[in-house]
């Protein structure tokens, strides 16, 4: 499971607004140079981004929790992120090549609608699954204690 450390900025009926800051364990790669994670963890360290997930835990806005999501997930979502796009980019355009046998053009042309399809499938899929509780982060425990904003102390 991917965990990730945030706090609860809003509380929405049952479900939290989760803010995190985006760690990454770059600094100690040695390959930090020339991967993309690490290009992307430059861009984006200490922006903060904000998750909905279900308040199963029932924190109050400022406490700290601890949210995650399994691996497969990743995977799965990574793969038809990157892979169906490009997949159905190079389909469209060697089924064009075979069939049609036009010049190199229209084959260059056949593989970026193709590219736009596998986009727009991912995009539907998406949408579809938007609100599915299986693609969605989870609550794994309370961290920490709730900041103490004021102590009045009577003499």
């Amino acid at each position: 499971m991917l965990e990730e450390t945030g706090i609860v900025v809003a509380i929405d009926n049952d479900q939290a607004w989760v803010q995190t800051i985006r760690q990454s364990a770059c600094s100690s790669c040695e390959a930090k140079n020339g991967c993309g994670q690490g290009v992307l963890a430059r861009i984006s360290d200490g922006k903060a981004n904000q998750v909905l997930v279900n308040n199963s835990l029932s924190l109050k806005v400022g406490e700290e929790v601890l949210i995650g999501i399994p691996e497969e997930l990743l995977i799965k979502a990574s793969v038809m992120v990157y892979l169906l796009p490009l997949l159905t980019m190079v389909v469209v355009a060697l089924t064009i090549e075979k069939w049609l046998k036009p010049g190199d053009g229209w084959v260059a042309l056949a593989g970026c609608s193709g590219l736009a399809i596998g986009f727009l499938i991912v995009k539907l899929y998406s949408a579809h699954h938007k609100s599915d509780p299986t693609f969605c982060p989870k609550m794994i425990r309370k961290k920490g204690f709730q900041a103490i904003q004021s102590i009045d102390m009577e003499p």
